[in-house]
């Protein structure tokens, strides 16, 4: 658990610095913000996507556990990590890559997540005007990213209440959509759903992949800048597994459904083949509000990391209208594309925290607040090991799964610079604190 510093009265989401013992919170103030997470249209679109390429129902549900069980796993490790710590992922990447170094790591997660973004309010848009044609799609958009900014300004307690409503509406309107399918796959196909057999166009560990792919950027940033706030291991443990082995599987699964029983991965549009039009839009508005608040929010926080002399505040606004403009450009069209990306260039990064914390620190990182000045610029091997990891993706033979190689790689690099070389330098800044 991180040592108790002083609270600082003009941060209240502790942007900047490590989060104090006396603001931790217990699983039912943080388990509706990470549900909200996971509670969304890009989820279920991926689950499309294996879908499309499964042989089966059943193939595809094997991909899904084993996808989310490689998250679970991921999310552990960079969320106790940031328990312990009290510390944002661009917090602790400071430690790893020295305090240039992360900067260029908090840019380019906050690269990635201003993608999200924009894939959920472009989502939005023509969601919503495909339900209701005679709405353009740019309003939708710009209002749509002006609320998911509000809410990432007032912080954790609006983002729980949203997080909540989501978590209420996207479960019915889910479950409805779930079960009308099944109703509707044994009037189309002799044996229901189940029965439903095809040449697969993916293999398993393509399927795999995707899963991965759909949360990968969650649980190497988002997850441990939530579970920051977390009082307990058990607290961590908890709110990761229901939002991994519940809530994830669970969107996934309405666009599995949707798309072998109607065509469609979206649950907007299933429950519009359905003949819900109005809990389609509930559904769709729920869901991605929920997730793309997160974004905006994780986003501010690496923001801030890089320009700690800049107010949150600003930096979220400045983040929500550029992504919110990027999303009128329809970056959506390389949906499938991004979630390849992203399961390649996130898992090095948590692969190299999580050695770092274990091997160059040992598990007993200083507060940061006192061992700031005493980190250095640039951590290079740290980002070599990082490269390293990425590079292999590219370079190695292709076996396995792509998200699980490059983690590895980046993690034993990371571990063998820290055991030669890295491990004395933390204990020198050690003694000099002390």
């Amino acid at each position: 658990m991180a040592k108790e510093v002083p609270v600082n009265k003009t941060d209240n989401e502790f942007s900047t610095g490590t989060v104090p013992a006396s603001q931790r919170r217990g699983v039912g103030s943080l388990v509706f913000t990470w549900i909200g997470y996971v509670f969304t249209v890009t989820i279920m679109s991926a689950g499309g996507q294996i879908a499309n390429g499964a042989s089966s129902l059943r193939d595809a549900l094997l991909a899904v556990f084993i996808g989310y069980s490689i998250l679970f796993v991921i999310a552990m490790a960079t969320s106790l990590i940031s328990m312990k710590t009290g510390l944002s992922f661009g917090l602790l990447s400071r430690f790893s890559f020295g305090l240039n170094g992360a900067k260029i790591i908090s840019l380019f997660t906050t690269l990635t997540l201003m993608g999200w973004f924009s894939i959920n309010c472009y989502l939005m848009g023509d969601i919503t005007h495909t339900l209701f044609p005679a709405i353009p799609r740019w309003p939708v958009i710009l209002l749509f990213g002006f609320l998911m900014v509000y809410s990432a300004l007032r912080g954790q307690k609006l983002m729980n209440k949203v997080g909540i409503f989501a978590t209420i509406a996207v479960t019915i309107v889910g479950l409805i959509a779930i079960f009308v399918g099944f109703k509707d796959a044994n009037s189309i196909y002799q044996g229901g759903i189940f029965a439903i057999n095809k040449e697969a166009t993916l293999s398993m560990t393509q399927l795999i992949t995707i899963a991965v792919g759909s949360a990968v950027n969650g649980v190497c940033s988002w997850a441990p800048d939530l579970m920051r706030f977390s009082k307990d291991t058990k607290t961590t443990t908890s709110v990761m597994a229901i939002g991994l082995y519940i809530c994830g599987p669970f969107m996934l699964m309405i666009g599995i459904v949707g798309m072998l029983v109607y065509g469609e991965s979206d649950i907007a549009y299933i429950l519009q083949r359905q003949g819900f039009l109005s809990l389609a839009f509930i559904g769709l508005f729920a869901n991605i509000w929920s997730t793309a608040q997160g974004n905006a929010y994780s986003s501010s926080l690496n923001l801030a990391s890089i320009f700690p002399k800049i107010k949150r505040e600003k930096l979220l606004v400045i983040f929500g209208t550029i992504g919110t403009l990027v999303g009128l450009l329809g970056l959506y069209k390389y949906f499938g594309a991004w979630l390849s990306f992203l399961a390649t260039a996130f898992p090095p990064m948590a692969g190299v925290v999580i050695a770092d914390y274990l091997f160059t620190w040992r598990r007993n990182t200083p507060v940061l607040e006192k061992a700031n000045n005493l980190l250095p610029k640039w951590n290079y091997l740290s980002l070599i090991a990082y490269a390293a990891g990425v590079a292999s993706n590219y370079i190695l033979p292709k076996f396995g799964i792509p998200a699980i190689n490059v983690l590895v790689v980046s993690f034993v690099i990371q571990a063998i610079f820290s055991t030669i070389t890295l491990k004395s330098k933390a204990e020198v800044i050690k003694e000099k604190i002390i």
